[in-house]
């Protein structure tokens, strides 16, 4: 079975926009997609039942929220919408295990600046063993570039210690198929 396209969301613009992106992503591979939101609060961490009733209930909007923009853009992907608990960074990097891909949303600063990830993304991206996308929400709202070629940049990030056959593998076919 075709492993799903995982992607965090917290509601910013930013995960709405890797949210679509990843709809996209699905669609290309016929896999599903899985909205994951995390809530901050560790499961041992106290709190009343109504701190926990208003988590919740904010973590359903979000994945609405989310799973109403993924059908905006592709009405064919199958959804599943998950809530968990715990640090973000954590519980998006056990996700990655087992995703194909896991999709973050990252803020742009333009093709010369690069990349603006956020603390989570960092520790996301520093504990998976799995692809993680991070997805710039100025890149990524049409699926042609803004200079018209339809073309997207694949970046990779390698540790050039430890070998790296797998990771440059799967960058070049996500390449072919984005025809990056």
């Amino acid at each position: 079975m075709e492993s799903p396209v995982v992607v965090g969301v917290d509601g910013s613009a930013e995960s709405l926009t890797a949210a679509a992106w990843a709809a996209r992503e699905a669609a290309r591979r016929g896999a599903a997609l899985r909205l994951l939101h995390v809530r901050g609060r560790h499961p041992r961490q106290g709190g009343t039942d109504t701190a926990h009733s208003a988590d919740h209930r904010l973590a359903r909007r979000v994945l609405e929220r989310a799973a109403e923009r993924v059908h905006a853009v592709r009405p064919d992907v199958r959804v599943q919408e998950v809530q968990a608990e715990g640090p973000a960074a954590a519980v998006l990097a056990q996700a990655a295990e087992e995703a194909d891909p896991l999709v973050l949303g990252s803020r742009g600063l333009g093709r010369v600046a690069g990349l603006l990830a956020g603390s989570v993304s960092l520790g996301v991206v520093a504990r998976a063993t799995r692809p993680v996308v991070l997805v710039r929400t100025d890149m990524a709202g049409e699926d042609t570039a803004a200079d018209g070629d339809g073309r997207r940049d694949v970046v990779l990030g390698v540790d050039v210690v430890e070998p790296c056959d797998e990771v440059l593998a799967y960058a070049f076919e996500a390449a072919r198929r984005a025809h990056a």
